[in-house]
């Protein structure tokens, strides 16, 4: 199973035609986009989205199309779930190879590390791993702003939590010896017992986006 994530910086580099030849390239059976737009889709591919943001939302200019998280999957959707900020947060069961994979795409803190709003952002998703991870196989990946090696961004304290709250639900880091990045794949920890995961990154320059993008193959 391949599995990636990207920001793609709200495609403001205007360089949405390698964007798409690159992510064909990358071929993941579940790819979580951030700060994308409806216009990135890939043949074959099921497409599911946060809500699509009016023009001017939050305090800033979004272009039409412009959605905060996309999951895009081969994989046969069997539920979408509620989430606690449908604009920032989607959540779907898909029927996988190794079963039911309730998959989490998310920003945490929409405006990086901003105050109050990362805070809030974070105690949101706890409060729906809550509801919808006990007893799941999870897949929780997307921008955390949040990094995990080298210096501790945006905190000490985030980084304390979340790998609290991993913890709490049997969820491993697959990316958290990347240095310095904020993007990030979480997985059950019983789903990749005994497997090889092997890591990749691209846009290693930024020339697509100011983010890495980051896959995991097992």
């Amino acid at each position: 199973m391949k599995i990636a994530t990207w920001n793609l910086q709200r495609l403001d580099k205007r360089k949405d035609a390698q964007i798409l030849d690159k992510l064909a390239e990358v071929s993941a059976d579940i790819c979580v986009l951030t700060e994308t737009n409806l216009s990135i889709q890939l043949a074959n591919y099921t497409c599911l989205s946060t809500n699509i943001l009016p023009v001017h939302f939050d305090g800033i200019k979004y272009k039409n199309g412009e959605c905060r998280v996309s999951i895009l999957t081969h994989y046969k959707v069997i539920a979408q779930h509620t989430t606690f900020d449908s604009n920032t947060t989607v959540c779907v069961d898909l029927e996988t190879p190794y079963g039911e994979l309730t998959v989490y795409g998310s920003i945490i803190g929409v405006f990086g590390n901003k105050q109050p709003r990362f805070n809030q952002d974070l105690e949101g998703h706890i409060s729906d791993f809550k509801n919808l991870f006990p007893n799941k196989q999870i897949c929780f990946l997307g921008d955390f702003n949040t990094t995990f090696s080298g210096r501790a961004w945006p905190s000490t304290l985030a980084r304390n939590t979340l790998n609290n709250t991993f913890k709490t639900y049997a969820l491993t880091n697959a990316t958290e010896q990347i240095f310095d990045t904020v993007e990030h794949i979480v997985l059950s920890s019983n789903l990749i017992e005994n497997k090889q995961v092997k890591t990749s990154l691209w846009n290693t320059d930024k020339e697509l986006s100011d983010h890495l993008g980051i896959c995991v193959d097992f």
